[in-house]
């Protein structure tokens, strides 16, 4: 019995956390600063609280006095994902090997937990994010569609120096390698990646990740010449903001734009959030919602961001006049599994300590735990239905995503 451990709650949740974090990929590479905005005390699904994001001014020039509004714009965080393994034994030794906890038990229990949730993160990203490069339905192999992500981040005010995380599935990084095996690059690095057969951390400056649950996006059913349809529409917000921006000349009465596909507007040009100077590529816009066309085809299309052509919070060069074209990113049913290059700050993680119930009446134990490094909390409670001498387990999470700085992300499609 020398090499066995009691069989706790604390030891069980703790062997799963340690596992578990190696997986989220996508998740454990999105802020994860608000998690302490909940406080200690046990959160419901749904529960949310409103984040404060930095002001954003406007230089004046001259000597006068030219105060500008100090506006609060809030995101918001809401704990409102689930993601559970819950499994039963009629009888188990109240003391295993360490071994035997993590491979029965405690490592299957992570990576179905973390697959889930990664998932879920991945797909709020891609959903969620605006910039887009690559061609849906084509696996990129040129260094020029990496490098274009990298690009429109530090168009739209990106610092220098800063970590960027490019998150990608397997057949994305290899045919990278494929595409770059005979390019000009340092040979100890080609050479690591052969050896490998993947995209090798520091490539391009990005930190690599390749991950099989990025989201694949299936681009909506589209039809007809799609216009603008209403000039002046505007919001004051930015890429802070959402709207509802009106259009016509879809075919009647169809799912035309599903959640996360992205189209321009003729005419409409990002700008740099400091300069307010044109970067010279049309602004994107990712839907929110689903976007069906009524009988005249005219369709209210939810979208990110919004369109704010002069102020503080300036980021397209001027709103669209009526009648302007609006072209959709990829063809209408392709399928594009979603790479992802994102800094931190772009999304907001959130995992939250459950309320459990206390020990007694069925509940043998319940306990939590949180990773420091991913600020994921894990719920585990055993109960006993002595009726038919069964002990149940389950491990649950509660958490949520948020936008923090969608701009700082970028879909790369394939």
């Amino acid at each position: 019995m020398a090499n066995n451990v009691l069989f706790t709650p604390q030891v069980f949740t703790r062997a799963v956390l340690m596992n578990l974090g190696g997986y989220l990929t996508v998740a454990r590479n999105m802020s994860k600063e608000y998690s302490k905005e909940f406080g200690k005390n046990g959160a419901k699904i749904g529960d949310s609280i409103n984040v404060n994001k930095p002001q954003r001014y406007q230089v004046t020039s001259g000597l006068a006095y030219q105060p500008q509004p100090l506006t609060n714009v809030k995101t918001t965080v809401t704990v409102d994902q689930v993601t559970g393994v819950h499994f039963e034994w009629d009888s188990i030794e109240r003391t295993l090997s360490l071994d035997d906890i993590q491979e029965r038990y405690a490592k299957p229990a992570a990576i179905a937990i973390a697959h889930d949730t990664n998932a879920k993160a991945a797909q709020y990203c891609a959903q969620n994010t605006f910039n887009a490069v690559g061609t849906p339905g084509t696996t990129p192999t040129a260094i020029d569609t990496y490098l274009g992500a990298g690009d429109k981040l530090v168009e739209l005010g990106l610092p220098p120096e800063e970590e960027l995380h490019c998150i990608v599935n397997r057949k994305m990084s290899s045919q990278y390698v494929i595409g770059n095996k005979t390019v000009f690059n340092p040979a100890g690095q080609i050479s690591e990646m052969i050896k490998r057969g993947e995209v090798v951390d520091e490539t391009l400056g990005y930190i690599w990740h390749r991950d099989q649950t990025i989201y694949a996006q299936t681009i909506g059913a589209q039809g007809g010449t799609p216009l603008i349809n209403g000039a002046g529409q505007t919001t004051a917000n930015g890429n802070n903001d959402t709207m509802t921006l009106n259009t016509r000349g879809w075919t009647a009465s169809t799912n035309v734009l599903g959640v996360g596909d992205k189209f321009t507007v003729a005419g409409i040009y990002s700008v740099h959030p400091q300069t307010r100077q044109s970067t010279g590529d049309l602004q994107q816009f990712t839907v929110l919602a689903t976007a069906t066309s009524n009988g005249l085809g005219n369709a209210g299309i939810l979208v990110a961001p919004g369109i704010t052509p002069t102020g503080q919070y300036q980021n397209v060069t001027a709103s669209p006049a009526d009648g302007t074209a609006i072209t959709v990113f990829g063809a209408a049913g392709t399928v594009s599994p979603q790479g992802l290059l994102m800094h931190r700050n772009a999304y907001a993680f959130v995992s939250v300590p459950m309320s459990d119930p206390k020990s007694g009446k069925g509940v043998e134990e319940a306990y939590q735990e949180t990773d420091d490094e991913t600020m994921l909390t894990l719920s585990f409670i055993r109960f006993f239905d002595g009726t038919n001498r069964i002990h149940g387990n389950r491990f649950d999470t509660l958490y949520g995503f948020a936008t923090l700085y969608r701009e700082m992300a970028c879909v790369i499609a394939s």
